[in-house]
């Protein structure tokens, strides 16, 4: 099967996703806060023992989010009022990844309209892409090889060049770095001619539509919770009454439809134990009544694989 190489790792196997985000109601002083706290070690260990082969981590999730988790002079010159992490969560995380053999993924939505914070909107706005691919050039060029890829919201109302434009910017520290731009929900296919892998956003469970598709790695983007994020309010977190989305059995043979038949792949949203407001807190990072379930799918799939 003839793949591009920099998604050829992503073959046969599966990862996680989390929406990491905060509406920024309290302030970046509270957002310093529970990023300080997120315990990226506890994280690798579980991951690790699941057998996930990657993580994807929203370095700002726009719509919902008005600040970012890592550090950025860019968006520090451009926005009026600040809007980074004094932590760089992703560096720390694809740091305390790397030796359990999981790679990082980041998420970003660069489409200008609908962000959460309109400060935001009206500072990267003007000449787009061009602000944006500034901002995502730097993480970019931060975080180098650390990050093996790059889920791209938004996709479905940009068109080129500016998706050549971004694809350059995403890949300039990393020219390896596999990239997927979300053409909308419920799309299977390739979206865009810089597509390593097929972004896949979906609410179901679709039987795999083959291999790849024109080049591209088919991959499904599923929420294993009742929405992404594990609640309707992403920012609020895990539901107060949380339910799994799917059984065990239906979750198996998904998997194993996806990733050991086919050869695609599968990343799994789902919430971080969530207390007080802290993600990634003492006491466990994945919530027990998600976790037992991947216990038992990964369990699947390593006797089917």
């Amino acid at each position: 099967m003839d793949m591009p190489s920099r998604a050829a790792w992503m073959e046969g196997g599966w990862g996680l996703m989390h929406h990491y985000n905060k509406s920024g109601a309290e302030g970046l002083e509270v957002f310093d806060e529970q990023t300080d706290r997120f315990d990226v070690d506890a994280l690798a260990r579980q991951l690790g023992e699941l057998g996930a082969d990657w993580f994807i981590l929203c370095v700002c999730h726009n719509a919902s989010s008005r600040y970012w988790c890592a550090p950025n002079a860019t968006l520090e010159r451009y926005v009026p009022v600040p809007v980074c992490s004094r932590r760089d969560l992703i560096a720390d995380l694809a740091t305390a990844l790397r030796p359990v053999g999981v790679r990082t993924l980041v998420y970003v939505w660069p489409w200008y309209e609908e962000q959460k914070n309109e400060k935001t909107q009206a500072a990267l706005a003007p000449d787009y892409p061009a602000r944006w691919c500034e901002v995502l050039a730097e993480y970019s060029m931060r975080w180098g090889d650390l990050v093996s890829g790059w889920w791209v919201d938004g996709a479905g109302v940009d068109p080129e060049p500016n998706l050549a434009r971004l694809a350059a910017a995403l890949r300039s520290g990393n020219p390896d770095a596999a990239l997927a731009f979300n053409g909308g929900w419920g799309k299977l296919d390739r979206h865009s001619a810089h597509d390593d892998y097929c972004a896949g956003e979906h609410l179901n469970l679709p039987t795999c539509p083959g291999h790849s598709d024109r080049g591209a790695l088919r991959h499904l983007l599923n929420p294993v919770g009742g929405y992404w994020g594990g609640s309707r309010d992403m920012v609020a977190g895990v539901d107060a009454h949380p339910e799994l989305k799917f059984s065990d059995e239906q979750l198996t043979q998904a998997m194993i439809d996806w990733t050991v038949r086919n050869r695609a792949a599968v990343t799994l949203d789902l919430p971080l134990q969530c207390e007080r407001g802290t993600i990634g807190s003492l006491g466990g990072i994945l919530p027990e009544l998600y976790h037992r379930q991947l216990q038992a799918v990964s369990e699947h799939l390593r006797r089917a694989g």
